[in-house]
C-alpha cells in the first residue's frame, strides 16, 4: 500500500513539474511573440528544463499538453509529445522539415530501436529507419501536409481529456494562481498511449493531390544508409531509392552489406562443416559399438534379477558388460517412471 501511494505521488509530482515548466515557457513565448522576438531556436533555462522534463519524466498525458502548444512554435516540444503517442511519421517530419535538423531525427530513430532492443522486438522497430527514409524520399510530406496532420490530431477531442487552452500565455493579475487551478484539473487526465502512427491519414490523398513535388534529400538518404547500414533493411531500402541514383554514391552503403553477407556466409560455412564432422563422428561411434562381440555363456547371470539370461531376450547397458533380461529392463523403467511421477506429485 505504502509503495502504491509512493509512486503516485511521484506521478503526480511528474506531472506538476512539466505543467510548470510548460506554462513558463508558454509565458516567454507569449511575450517575445508579442513583440515579434521569438525564434524557434531560442532555448532560455525554463525551456532547457521542459524539454529534459518531457524526454526523461513519465506520469503525464502528452495528448493533453499537445493541445496547450501554438500552433507555430515550440516545435521541439512537439516532437517529443508525438514520439510519447507513437506517432513516429509525425515527430521525425518535425524534425526534418519544420526544425531542419536530421541530426536529431537520426538520435529519435536510434531511440526507438534500443528501446525495441530492451524489448527483444527490435526487429520490428528497424522499420523507423525506413520510415525516415521515406520522409526524406517523399515530396509529398512537405511542411503544409505535416501542418494538417497535427492540426487534426489535435482537434480530435479524446472521451475524458479536459480541453486545456493557452489562457496560461495570458498576463493577467493571479496568473501563477490560475496556472496551479490549471494544473490540478490535469489530476483527472486518463492516460491513453496506445495509438500508432501507422499508414496514411484521412486527408493524405486530398494532400498528394493539392500540393506540388518538393526536393528530394538524397544526401540525408545517403548519410543514413552509410552511418546505419546494419539496422536498415537492404533490399527495401534500395526499391525506394529514384532510378537515376548514381551507383558510386551507394558504395559506402552496398559496401558494408556485402561484407556483412561474405561474413554471414563464411561464419555459416563453418558451421556447418563442424556439424558434418560432429555427424561423422557421432556414426563412426555408432559404427564401433555395433561392431562388438558379446558372448552369452551358460553362466551368464542378469544383474537385475540374479538368474541365468539362458536363452531368453537379454539387453545390454552402454557399458557392454552389464547384461539383463529384457523384461526385467523393461519393468524397471517403468518402475522409475513412476517413482518419478510421485515425486512430482509430491512437489
Amino acid at each position: 500500500m505504502l509503495s502504491v501511494s509512493v509512486t503516485m505521488i511521484n506521478a503526480l509530482s511528474n506531472l506538476w513539474q512539466v505543467q510548470i515548466y510548460l506554462s513558463e515557457v508558454l509565458d516567454f513565448h507569449a511575450e517575445h511573440n508579442s513583440q515579434q522576438k521569438w525564434d524557434e531556436k531560442t532555448c532560455p533555462p525554463p525551456r532547457k528544463k521542459l524539454l529534459s522534463a518531457l524526454e526523461g519524466m513519465s506520469g503525464y498525458n502528452p495528448e493533453v499538453l499537445l493541445k496547450r502548444l501554438p500552433p507555430d512554435a515550440l516545435y521541439e516540444e512537439r516532437a517529443i509529445l508525438l514520439g510519447k503517442m507513437n506517432r513516429h511519421e509525425l515527430s521525425l517530419s518535425i524534425y526534418v522539415h519544420k526544425l531542419h535538423v536530421p541530426e536529431l531525427a537520426l538520435s529519435y530513430c536510434d531511440r526507438v530501436y534500443d528501446s525495441g532492443l530492451q524489448q527483444h522486438s527490435a526487429k520490428s522497430y528497424g522499420n523507423i529507419y525506413q520510415t525516415l527514409l521515406q520522409i526524406y524520399l517523399n515530396p509529398t510530406k512537405t511542411t503544409k501536409k505535416i501542418e494538417k496532420k497535427i492540426t487534426n490530431l489535435v482537434s480530435a477531442q479524446s472521451p475524458g481529456i479536459p480541453k486545456v487552452g493557452l489562457g496560461t500565455t495570458a498576463k493577467v493579475k493571479g496568473g501563477r494562481s490560475k496556472k496551479i487551478a490549471e494544473i490540478g484539473g490535469a489530476e483527472d487526465t486518463r492516460f491513453s498511449l496506445s495509438g500508432t502512427d501507422s499508414g496514411r491519414s484521412d486527408g493524405d490523398t486530398e494532400d498528394a493531390a493539392e500540393e506540388g513535388g518538393s526536393t528530394i534529400m538524397l544526401d540525408q538518404v545517403l548519410d543514413l544508409l552509410s552511418r546505419r547500414w546494419d539496422r536498415i533493411h537492404g533490399a527495401q531500402a534500395l526499391k525506394l531509392l529514384p532510378r537515376d541514383t548514381k551507383l558510386q554514391n551507394l558504395l559506402p552503403f552496398l559496401g558494408s552489406l556485402l561484407r556483412k553477407s561474405s561474413e554471414a556466409y563464411r561464419n555459416f560455412s563453418v558451421i556447418k562443416s563442424l556439424r558434418e564432422s560432429e555427424n561423422l563422428q557421432v556414426k563412426d561411434e555408432l559404427y564401433n559399438q555395433r561392431k562388438a562381440v558379446l558372448k552369452i555363456t551358460s553362466d551368464s547371470m542378469c544383474s537385475l534379477c540374479n538368474k541365468k539370461i539362458g536363452t531368453s531376450v537379454f539387453a545390454v547397458y552402454p557399458n557392454g558388460k552389464t547384461i539383463v533380461h529384457f523384461v526385467c529392463f523393461r519393468d524397471s523403467q517403468n518402475m522409475k517412471a513412476v517413482g518419478r511421477g510421485s515425486q512430482l506429485r509430491k512437489r
